[in-house]
């Protein structure tokens, strides 16, 4: 993104993904973001606690926080 921090609200999961992946397509950037998140098992720990799971179609505020926590801004 620019020099603007992301605003941390529900995103829809192919919202984010695309945030984080631009420039690949729509599939291959939500399993990018999925890969991400099953690659780092605290961060899929923390989301877990907080509701997530494989398929969720929308994240929460608190769920985008963990994210943006772990893997930075996009």
């Amino acid at each position: 993104m620019t020099d603007q921090s992301l605003p941390i609200h529900p995103y829809g999961w192919n919202e984010l993904a695309q945030l984080y992946s631009p420039a690949l397509s729509s599939s291959a950037q939500n399993k990018q973001l999925l890969r991400w998140i099953r690659n780092h098992p605290q961060l899929s720990d923390e989301l877990a606690r907080e509701g997530w799971v494989k398929g969720t179609r929308r994240l929460t505020s608190m769920q985008v926080r963990i994210i943006v926590a772990y893997l930075g801004e996009p």
